[in-house]
C-alpha cells in the first residue's frame, strides 16, 4: 500500500519561479530535495494561472513514511513546498 500525499509549492518571488522551473525541470528538483525517500513524484502537475503559479502535486509514499519527518526536510530558499496527506 502507498500514501497519496499532496505537495503544494509556492515560490517567494517571480525570480525564484524562473530558478526553480515549472514541469519536469521542478520535479527533478523536488526529487532532489526528498532523496532518499522512497516518493514517486510525477513530471506532470495542476497549476494555478497566478504569477508566480502554485503547483499541486499527487505524490505517492510508501506506507511508513513519517509526513512529519518529510515536512523537516530542508527546502531551497524561495521555495515553500506545503505536504497533506489524502485520508480516504
Amino acid at each position: 500500500m502507498t500514501k497519496e500525499l499532496s505537495f503544494d509549492i509556492r515560490f517567494a518571488s517571480v525570480p525564484a519561479h524562473e530558478q526553480y522551473g515549472d514541469g519536469k525541470e521542478l520535479a527533478d528538483r523536488v526529487r532532489e530535495i526528498y532523496k532518499g525517500k522512497n516518493l514517486e513524484i510525477p513530471d506532470d502537475f495542476d497549476s494555478t494561472l497566478t504569477t508566480p503559479p502554485v503547483h499541486f502535486m499527487q505524490v505517492f509514499a510508501p506506507d511508513d513514511v513519517d509526513i512529519d519527518e518529510l515536512k523537516k526536510v530542508t527546502v531551497p530558499r524561495g521555495l515553500d513546498i506545503d505536504i497533506m496527506e489524502f485520508l480516504y
